[in-house]
């Protein structure tokens, strides 16, 4: 995505069951950042699919699989084990750090109501942008948190956790 010029998004569409990664999660995470791209990611699970409360689709009986970015994923026997990182809060903390948001398809929430509230959401988007104090050695990554304060009125802040030094 950073050879794309203009406003950045990117929509998966997953069960959050890593097939082979061949980078981590925070690779995955970095690259977004520094692209400057939104990541809206929602999770299509089936929770019979791999037993316990691990989600996905896929073939049942097949075993758990590492979730999305985590090295040795993939595959029944490449790591196995009963603590596994969560697919979902996988995907979560991929929409949280890169200023997207977090769905998961339900027959509540179906997946033409997410697409539509992520139309909506990339329709009324405002750009802020500031210049901090002391610039930073360039590749270091800043944590950033920001509010809106008005009465009676509430307001929602979406944004990334940070940005990286140029």
């Amino acid at each position: 995505m950073k050879k794309q010029e203009g406003r950045k998004a990117l929509i998966l569409l997953t069960d959050g069951v890593d097939t082979g990664s061949k980078v981590t999660l925070y690779q995955s995470i970095s690259a977004a950042q520094k692209a400057d791209t939104l990541v809206y990611a929602i999770l299509f699970s089936d929770s019979e699919a791999y037993g316990n409360n691990m989600g996905g689709m896929g073939v049942p009986g097949m075993g758990r699989r590492r979730p999305m970015g985590y090295p040795g994923g993939g595959y029944p026997g490449g790591g196995g084990g009963q603590n596994l990182p969560d697919g979902k809060k996988v995907l979560q903390q991929i929409a949280q750090e890169t200023g997207g948001r977090f769905y998961q398809v339900s027959h509540f929430h179906p997946l033409d109501k997410i697409y539509a509230d992520i139309e909506e959401d990339l329709r009324n988007q405002y750009n802020i942008g500031f210049t901090p104090d002391q610039p930073g050695e360039p590749g270091l990554y800043h944590h950033i948190h920001l509010t809106a304060k008005k009465k009676k009125e509430i307001l929602v802040v979406q944004s990334r956790a940070g940005y990286y030094s140029t």
